[in-house]
C-alpha cells in the first residue's frame, strides 16, 4: 500500500512540473532545387544575363581556348600541378575566379558556418608570387564596399579568410591581370549564394565580373567538398560511435570462442623442466607420432653398427642380426625399432626408443 502511494505521489509531482508547450518558428531556408544547390540563383542569372548556360561540373576542365571563365574553390587548387595548369590557361586569356570562404556545397545557407578551412600550401605560394597574401583569421572581417576595376560597389560580406593587397589591407575581392587573362580572388563566396545574391549591389558586381572575360564557356567547377562518409561522420558522429560500441559488445557476447578457456598454470609448473618436456613430447606426438624423433636416433645406430662391422671385418653379415646379437635382444624387436614408420601408441613408442638406446650403447 505504501509503495503504491509513493508511486502516485511521484507521478503527481512529475506532472505538476510540466508546462504548456511553446511553439517556436525557425527559418530553414529554400525548398526543392534551391535547397540542394546554393548557387542555383547565380546559374540562372548567368543564363539570363549573358545568354549562355553556366556549365556545372565536378571533373577537371580541359583548360583550352573554348573556356572563358572558370570558378574554382580553394580546396580544388591543392597541388602545384593543378595551379601550374590554371596559370598557363590564364596567361593565354582565361579568367579564373577563386572562391575562398563559405564555398562549401554541402553547407546550407541557413547553417552555422564553421571556422575557415586551412588553405592549401600551393595556393598560398601562388598568391605570394602574385604579390597577394592569403591568411586565416579567428574572427570575420566585414566588408561594406568593393572595388572592381576602380568601380565601387556596396556589399554585405564577411570572411575569416583574408586577402591582403600590397598595402596589407584586407579586401573582399581582388583582381589581377596575368598574361592575357586575369585571376580574381573572392574571399566570401556568399556573394554568389542564393540567400545573399540579391543583397545591396551584389548583382551589379557579378554583372561586372562576368563581363571581364573573353568569348567562350563559363564553368563552375564544384564538388561536394566532402566525401559521403566524411559528411556522415560530421553530422552524426555520436550515433556512429554509439553504434560501433553496440556492435563491438554484441560481437563479444555472441561470437563463439576458438576453444575452451585454458586453465591458468602456477609459476612453478610453467618453469618446471619436466613440464617443458611434456609439452614438447605432446607436440611431436600430435605432429607425426614421434617419427621426427626416431629418425635421427635410427641413423646414429645404423652408422655405429656399420663402423663396428667394418672394424671387425663383418660387413657381409646382416645388419639387424649383428645389432640383435650385440645388444642381446630379439631380431624382431630390432626390426620394429629400426623400420616401424609410426608407433601406434605411446607404450610401443617408449619400447622402440628404449631398444634403440640399448643398441646404441652396445656399439658405443
Amino acid at each position: 500500500m505504501m509503495r503504491r502511494l509513493g508511486v502516485i505521489l511521484m507521478c503527481l509531482l512529475f506532472f505538476t512540473q510540466c508546462e504548456k508547450g511553446v511553439e517556436k518558428e525557425r527559418e530553414i531556408g529554400y525548398r526543392g532545387k534551391a535547397r540542394s544547390n546554393p548557387y542555383l540563383a547565380f546559374e540562372r542569372f548567368v543564363q539570363q544575363y549573358d545568354g549562355q548556360e553556366l556549365v556545372v561540373q565536378s571533373t577537371w576542365p580541359a583548360l583550352d581556348e573554348s573556356e572563358a571563365m572558370i570558378l574554382f574553390t580553394a580546396d580544388q587548387l591543392s597541388s602545384r600541378f593543378s595551379i601550374d595548369q590554371v596559370q598557363e590557361w590564364v596567361e593565354q586569356g582565361g579568367h579564373a575566379v577563386i572562391l575562398l570562404d563559405h564555398a562549401d556545397m554541402y553547407a546550407g545557407d541557413w547553417d552555422r558556418w564553421s571556422s575557415a578551412a586551412e588553405l592549401p600550401e600551393p595556393l598560398l605560394e601562388w598568391a605570394k608570387r602574385m604579390e597577394w597574401k592569403l591568411e586565416s583569421s579567428s574572427s570575420e572581417e566585414k566588408y561594406d564596399t568593393v572595388e572592381l576595376q576602380e568601380e565601387p560597389y556596396e556589399v554585405d560580406l564577411a570572411s575569416r579568410t583574408l586577402v591582403r593587397d600590397e598595402d596589407e589591407k584586407a579586401q573582399a575581392l581582388l583582381m589581377q591581370e596575368l598574361g592575357d587573362g586575369a585571376v580574381t580572388w573572392v574571399s566570401d563566396a556568399r556573394l554568389l549564394r542564393n540567400r545573399w545574391i540579391d543583397q545591396k549591389e551584389h548583382i551589379e558586381l557579378l554583372s561586372h565580373l562576368i563581363e571581364v572575360k573573353r568569348d567562350g564557356k563559363m564553368i563552375f567547377l564544384r564538388g561536394v567538398g566532402i566525401s559521403f562518409f566524411g559528411l556522415l561522420w560530421q553530422k552524426g558522429w555520436m550515433v556512429l560511435l554509439a553504434l560501433a560500441v553496440w556492435i563491438l559488445a554484441w560481437l563479444l557476447r555472441h561470437m563463439p570462442r576458438f576453444g575452451p578457456l585454458q586453465q591458468g598454470l602456477r609459476e612453478d609448473q610453467i618453469r618446471a623442466y619436466d613440464h617443458h618436456l611434456e609439452m614438447i613430447g605432446d607436440f611431436h606426438w600430435r605432429l607425426d607420432h614421434g617419427d621426427s624423433l626416431l629418425l635421427p636416433l635410427r641413423h646414429e645406430v645404423q652408422e655405429l653398427c656399420h663402423h663396428w662391422q667394418a672394424k671387425n671385418g663383418r660387413l657381409d653379415e646382416r645388419l639387424f642380426d649383428v645389432m640383435a646379437a650385440r645388444a642381446n635382444i630379439p631380431v624382431d624387436r630390432v626390426e620394429r625399432a629400426m623400420t616401424d614408420p609410426k608407433a601406434r601408441d605411446n607404450m610401443i613408442f617408449t619400447r622402440m626408443v628404449a631398444d634403440l638406446q640399448h643398441i646404441r650403447k652396445a656399439f658405443a
